[in-house]
């Protein structure tokens, strides 16, 4: 692997927010399920521009209720129904772990609520990182007439979209936990196939790609299932754990040690360079090839202190007098 730059190289290197930018260059997208991933090359018109790889997210929020007709099945919920008629608990979303849970309706200021701070989850995954490709990967090179004598090899900035109502869009499922059942630590959940009850102080709602309840917007919950949505995986699937063939949701796969539970897709907020994976397949996807690993060097944007790191600079061949071809 490349060398990281050191904190005095970073340091070293201009802040300007042309850094930032690619300035509507030339571009090239491709279509993953509900995710479109874009590579902007820079038009050369300013040498300080890196290029743009931009995962957008296409979304659609479905509020879901007791006015729903018929239960609400899903993939991610392992074909079980969603949505549950309890006898005694009255309509119940059934989450991750099978367990149901009493649910309100969604009211119109809920709804708007909800939707703005799912929407605020861009930030989240939005230009956390820069990848420095290999010094002799010239896949993006440009020419500035600012600089003549100069190629320009820009680095890649790593960005996230969420659009809602996309064409092609991840369908989410939302839904309102009525709220005493987590006042009375004392409450009992049953579990959806077996009847089997435990106290909410013992299991909380597991959300899910697909299926979210509407505090998770306050929660790390909401960037670890963006996470997924995105390609992410638990933080101990992504480090090649050997049990993650067993059951990839094992509580292991959320970590062990302190710094792995501390990762967005452990149990906590903490974004680290592993977490920039679907940039660089994304980044592959555009440019295979074949038999060749794509040695790229994953620089973090998270620390205000750490300012993009401009284009590098490789000087073109001087012609030699009199040689012609």
């Amino acid at each position: 692997m490349s060398s990281d730059p050191t904190d005095e190289e970073l340091r070293g290197y201009l802040s300007v927010s042309k850094a930032m930018r690619a300035n509507q260059g030339p571009s090239t997208k491709l279509e993953k399920d509900a995710i479109t991933q874009e590579i902007e090359k820079p038009n050369g018109r300013d040498p300080f521009q890196n290029a743009w790889l931009t995962l957008t997210l296409g979304y659609r929020l479905n509020f879901i209720d007791s006015r729903v007709n018929g239960v609400i099945d899903s993939g991610d919920n392992k074909g079980q129904p969603i949505i549950v008629k309890d006898k005694e608990m009255g309509t119940c979303a059934r989450d991750a772990g099978d367990y149901l849970y009493p649910i309100l309706d969604w009211g119109h200021n809920e709804r708007t609520t909800f939707a703005r701070l799912f929407q605020m989850g861009e930030r989240i995954w939005n230009y956390k990182f820069l990848i420095k490709p290999p010094d002799d990967w010239d896949k993006l090179d440009y020419s500035s007439p600012a600089l003549p004598g100069y190629v320009l090899r820009p680095n890649i900035l790593c960005l996230f979209r969420m659009v809602a109502g996309a064409k092609t869009s991840h369908d989410i499922n939302v839904v309102r936990i009525n709220p005493e059942v987590f006042e009375d630590k004392k409450f009992r959940v049953p579990k959806y196939k077996t009847g089997e009850k435990r106290e909410v102080a013992q299991v909380d709602f597991q959300s899910h790609s697909s299926l979210l309840k509407d505090s998770d917007v306050y929660t790390p919950v909401l960037g670890h299932e963006l996470g997924h949505m995105i390609g992410e995986e638990h933080i101990l699937v992504m480090e090649g754990d050997a049990q993650r063939k067993v059951d990839p949701n094992l509580q292991r796969c959320y970590g062990l040690t302190p710094e792995e539970q501390a990762n967005i897709m452990g149990a906590g907020r903490q974004i680290t360079k592993i977490n920039a994976r679907p940039w660089s397949d994304a980044l592959k996807s555009f440019y295979p090839e074949k038999g060749k690993i794509l040695d790229t060097t994953i620089v973090m944007l998270t620390d205000p202190k750490v300012q993009p790191l401009p284009p590098r600079r490789i000087a073109k061949p001087t012609p030699v007098p009199g040689r012609q071809r």
